[in-house]
């Protein structure tokens, strides 16, 4: 087609659309752009879901990096001299913060109606230092009762809620209930064993199932000083990459074992592999949406129209034209849904999730959006509307010019 037949076939669709039937034009359009909406806002709150869960690991598991004490050529159980480490740790450009732990094997037991019958789970204590590990780590912004540890603290135990029980989580077996002020036994893996006093209780839905107790603390039971099961790293993702900043901190301590974030995700990643799955299907259901309803409405208005089309080929239209109309008539449509459909999602929806974030217990889910996956819904749609216009209205302009003039 020449410049001359496209500008025809513009007009003729202006025409169209401005004689049409005004009600079903804003209609079309209102559907069209709740099809855009729906596909932009699924996969926001998807895509805002699944990159929370990486911002949880990283505040409240592992940091970006986490360093583990020494697999070969032979085992040790902790990192000896952790604050020289850290302090050489700290030079490399874009480190951030670092902070140690100390994991140690227990069981607890709880005596919730002080009968002397005592109730027993194997769990986990993390010894931290609170004032540099909330420098770091977000454990106690999920404080649910209580308060946080302080460094001076020999004698308090913070608890998970899961392992507490009683606070709405789904664990496999709980104390049965302990609650701030309680005494907690706790029998470590060397035989030792302590009184607790709960100091505070922190929201644990991710199923962390750890409990803290400070490093002091720790040293005391493990007859250990300046050492550490593990260092935690944060940084500045944007300065370098995650694997430059594994290569540089593995340089400096060429034995130990330093995993990012990513290889904490685990089993996460079935699940986030599944949330993008939904995504893309909500995606392209929307876009059946929208192809059918275009489809439709190009088909029976030209259904409608066929003697106007036939008078149209009778004085010299080329097919191809009155194709290219509907064709038009169909991308206006979209263009109108789109503009629609992109004010109300990102003037509109975006800011208000911004300002009020759809809350969970383990963090805030906003809207999330990555220029490909606009690009790629603005796409969609308009080949859609494409080959809803196209189709039909071809299946209508090959019919004969008398048969389509006496209808």
């Amino acid at each position: 087609m020449n410049t001359n037949d496209l500008k025809t076939a513009a007009f003729i669709a202006y025409k169209s659309i401005v004689r049409g039937n005004k009600s079903t034009l804003v209609f079309t359009i209102f559907i069209l752009s709740l099809s855009f909406i729906n596909m932009m806002f699924i996969a926001g709150i998807l895509k805002g879901l699944s990159e929370l869960f990486p911002q949880v690991i990283i505040k409240d598991l592992s940091a970006y990096i986490t360093i583990s004490s020494q697999e070969t050529p032979r085992v040790k159980e902790f990192i000896l001299n952790q604050s020289a480490l850290r302090a050489e740790i700290a030079t490399i450009p874009g480190i951030l913060g670092t902070t140690r732990r100390y994991v140690l094997a227990g069981s607890l037991a709880f005596d919730k109606d002080k009968s002397g019958q005592y109730k027993r789970l194997s769990s986990s204590m993390m010894g931290i230092d609170p004032a540099e590990d909330a420098k770091i780590m977000g454990i106690y912004e999920l404080m649910k009762y209580g308060l946080f540890l302080s460094d001076t603290d020999t004698d308090q135990i913070i608890l998970s809620s899961a392992l507490a029980g009683g606070y709405g989580n789904l664990a496999p077996s709980d104390l049965g209930g302990a609650q701030v002020g309680d005494k907690i036994l706790v029998t470590y893996g060397n035989g030792i064993i302590r009184t607790y006093k709960v100091k505070g209780i922190y929201s644990d839905l991710m199923g962390i199932y750890e409990n803290f107790i400070t490093s002091k603390e720790a040293e005391s039971v493990l007859g250990v000083s300046d050492s550490a099961s593990q260092i935690l790293v944060t940084l500045d993702p944007k300065r370098q990459s995650l694997e430059n900043y594994r290569a540089q901190i593995s340089a400096i301590a060429p034995n130990l074992k330093v995993q990012t974030y990513e290889d904490f995700l685990g089993a996460f990643g079935g699940f986030l592999n599944a949330l993008n799955l939904i995504a893309v299907i909500v995606s392209v259901i929307s876009i059946a949406v929208a192809s059918v309803t275009i489809f439709v409405l190009i088909y029976v208005n030209a259904i409608n129209k066929r003697r106007q089309i036939g008078i149209l080929r009778a004085i010299g239209i080329k097919r191809a034209i009155v194709v290219s109309s509907y064709v038009f008539q169909a991308l206006f449509y979209v263009a109108a849904s789109l503009a629609v459909g992109s004010i109300l999602t990102f003037a509109v929806l975006y800011p208000l999730f911004l300002r009020y974030p759809l809350d969970v217990e383990f963090g805030a889910i906003s809207l999330y959006f990555t220029a490909g996956w606009v690009v790629f819904g603005i796409a969609s749609l308009v080949a859609a509307g494409f080959l809803s216009g196209y189709l039909p209205s071809r299946i209508v302009a090959r019919k004969d010019i008398l048969t389509a003039i006496w209808g």
